[in-house]
């Protein structure tokens, strides 16, 4: 528990220092932001942020990578329905993240794995082979056999 409020407590830190910078953008016309090089923008700062819409869920990841450990914030925004919000901590290999996620949902603070392949500008979210006889998600433990959902994550500005 001592960790996760460690965890929480740099998180809130890191937004609140990314947030306090101040960070402006422009779009192309692929309306995708770049950015503005006169500010420091959060990702030059060491994070940075995935965002998947599927009709009206929206999906957010935030990571922070130092070597090959990882922290961040992981949020689930399903239309009317509980939102999922949390901390994520693990590592990256071969653009594996491999990471638990603290959550609370429904008023429950729980834990259960997540894995992402990380390339550039996306990411992707695995799905789990199996669930174990609590319902947490098994995944492969060999990267080679790991399967993801086909709507990549996509890069976008910090919050």
């Amino acid at each position: 528990m001592r960790s996760i409020a460690s965890i929480f407590l740099a998180a809130t830190a890191f937004l609140a220092a990314c947030n306090s910078g101040g960070t402006s953008g422009t779009s192309d016309t692929s309306g995708q932001p770049q950015a503005d090089n006169t500010k420091q923008t959060a990702a030059q700062a060491g994070a940075v942020c995935y965002q998947k819409v599927t009709g009206k869920d929206t999906f957010y990841l935030q990571l922070i990578v130092e070597d090959e450990k990882v922290n961040g914030v992981l949020d689930y925004n399903f239309f009317e329905k509980d939102k999922n919000t949390g901390l994520i901590d693990g590592s990256i290999n071969d653009n594996i993240l491999r990471a638990t996620y603290h959550f609370q949902s429904e008023g429950q603070n729980s834990d259960r794995p997540v894995v992402f392949k990380v390339m550039g500008e996306q990411a992707y979210e695995a799905l789990a082979d199996s669930f174990d006889a609590q319902g947490v998600p098994v995944f492969n433990s060999d990267n080679s056999l790991l399967k993801f959902e086909p709507q990549p994550y996509k890069k976008v500005d910090c919050k």
